[in-house]
Parts: C-alpha cells; sequence; structure tokens
C-alpha cells in the first residue's frame, strides 16, 4: 500500500471544497488563455509582418486594409499587438516564475533549517528592500543594458524577497504542528518532511501572491520599455508602442490606446485568477 503524505490527508477534504473553481477564475482562465492562442498562433492570425515599414501609409486610420490603423512608420498596428503578445507573455511569465521558486527555495531553508541560514537569508531580504523597488530594478537594468535577460535578472533579484518572506513564515507555523513531530519520530528525513510534507501547505499564499506578481511583471515589463530600458525596438511590445505612440495622441489616438487596452486586458484576466484563488484558499 502506497504511503499518503500526513500534509495530504490533512488537507485533502478541504482541497476538495476549495479547487471548485469560481465564476473569477474560469472568465481569468478564459481571458489568458484567448492571450497565449493568439501569441502562439500570431504568424496566422497577424494580417502583416510586425516589421514592414510603409512609410507612404502611415498613421491611417482603421480600415478594411489596417484594421486598427498603422503606426507613424506605416507598420500595421493590429499585426504589431498581435506579436507584442509573443513578448509580453513569457517575458512576465518567466519573471514571476523565478523569483516564485528562488523565493520559495530560500524561505522554505530558512524557516526550516532556522539559526545561520535564516539570519543569512533575511538580512539579504532586508538589504534588497532597503531600496526602492522600482529605483534597484532601474539600475539593474540599465547597467546590465536594455533587453530580456536583464529585465527577468531584475524581477528575479528584486522579487524572490517577498516569496521567502510567505513561506518563512508559514513554514515557522507549521513546523511544530503534530504531524511533523510525527513524521521526525517515525524516522524520516527533514528534507523529505520539508518537500512532501511542509512545503505543499506553506506555499498557499505563495500562488495566490504570484497571481498578482505576474500583473506586476508585465506591468513593469512595459514601464520598462516606455523609458527606453525594456524591449529594443523595432521588436513588437505594447509598453513600447504606448511609448511610441504619445507624440501622436491628438491625430493618431489608436497607437496609444490599443496596445494600452491589450495591457488592460490581460492584467484584468490575471488579477480575477489571483482574486478568485485567494477566495477558494481562504474559505
Amino acid at each position: 500500500m502506497t504511503a499518503v503524505p500526513l500534509s495530504d490527508a490533512l488537507a485533502v477534504p478541504v482541497a476538495r471544497t476549495r479547487w471548485r473553481l469560481g465564476v473569477k477564475i474560469w472568465i481569468g482562465l478564459s481571458i489568458v488563455a484567448v492571450y497565449v492562442l493568439v501569441a502562439l498562433l500570431a504568424p496566422l492570425l497577424a494580417p502583416y509582418n510586425p516589421l514592414l515599414q510603409d512609410p507612404l501609409h502611415s498613421l491611417l486610420g482603421s480600415s478594411a486594409h489596417h484594421w486598427l490603423g498603422t503606426d507613424e512608420l506605416g507598420r500595421d498596428e493590429l499585426s504589431r499587438i498581435i506579436f507584442a503578445a509573443r513578448i509580453d507573455l513569457p517575458v512576465a511569465a518567466f519573471g514571476a516564475l523565478l523569483p516564485c521558486l528562488l523565493g520559495t527555495v530560500l524561505g522554505a531553508i530558512a524557516g526550516f533549517t532556522g539559526r545561520w541560514a535564516d539570519v543569512a537569508v533575511m538580512r539579504v531580504a532586508d538589504l534588497v528592500q532597503a531600496f526602492p523597488i522600482y529605483i534597484l530594478m532601474i539600475a539593474l537594468v540599465f547597467a546590465l543594458g536594455p533587453g530580456v535577460r536583464s529585465l527577468l535578472i531584475a524581477f528575479t533579484a528584486v522579487g524572490w524577497v517577498v516569496y521567502a518572506r510567505l513561506v518563512r513564515g508559514e513554514i515557522f507555523r507549521i513546523r511544530d504542528l503534530d504531524f511533523v513531530s510525527a513524521a521526525l519520530v517515525g524516522g524520516l528525513s527533514k528534507m523529505r518532511i520539508l518537500v512532501v510534507h511542509v512545503l505543499p501547505i506553506a506555499i498557499r499564499q505563495t500562488i495566490i501572491y504570484i497571481s498578482s506578481d505576474l500583473v506586476f511583471a508585465m506591468l513593469a515589463l512595459a514601464s520598462f520599455s516606455f523609458l527606453g530600458l525594456g524591449i529594443p525596438p523595432p521588436t513588437a511590445e505594447w509598453g513600447a508602442m504606448v511609448a511610441g505612440g504619445q507624440d501622436y495622441v491628438s491625430i493618431a489616438w489608436w497607437l496609444t490606446v490599443f496596445p494600452g487596452l491589450a495591457l488592460t486586458i490581460i492584467a484584468l484576466g490575471l488579477a480575477l485568477i489571483g482574486d478568485g484563488v485567494h477566495d477558494r484558499l481562504t474559505a
């Protein structure tokens, strides 16, 4: 007979009632799924090459040939918005996932091991949090140069702290419970207890937070691109497109409105998922 982890046995009745997906989660997942499909099928969906310039037809409004108009270089706005999803979605996903993984590992070690490991991790976390988040990220990106690699390094260097503190706090609460003591008496190694029994319970708050962190990563990418520190041109990216259209707002409003709308809708979808997961886990 296969042994069931003690933490799983305690969590089964709760999981059955909490993980029935609610309306918020379904709507959020539907929005995200549409964006993912658009990103995957971009070469098939986009009517034009997003980098193709046509100066003779610049700043055109909506028409049968260009549904969302063209930009200052005559590039099709719809095609650029579609292809921008292939940049924004993966960067935002890794921008939240990498800090989550690093912070979870460090927080688990600090919380379960304690002593010098806890002191070392928390002092580094205090040092990172001593700086304003955006100032530190801008400094890192400026030092490393624009591009995806620099952005991911900046996201990871700053974002892991919150995950580490969340996991550490939860493990402090869980490690003295009876099922952990029983596992120790039963001869299980501390590593097995941590990974199999403690961590699955401790990461519930992390699951809630990562949804909002995805929104932060996506908006941070757009902000950096808006400032010229993100994805370098001519690559299509929503934040850079908003920045590029600000000089033409009075005559070509679509250059800022439509990329901004694309950002708003995906942020709304992620926020709904996070809110729905929070409702389920805290019900």
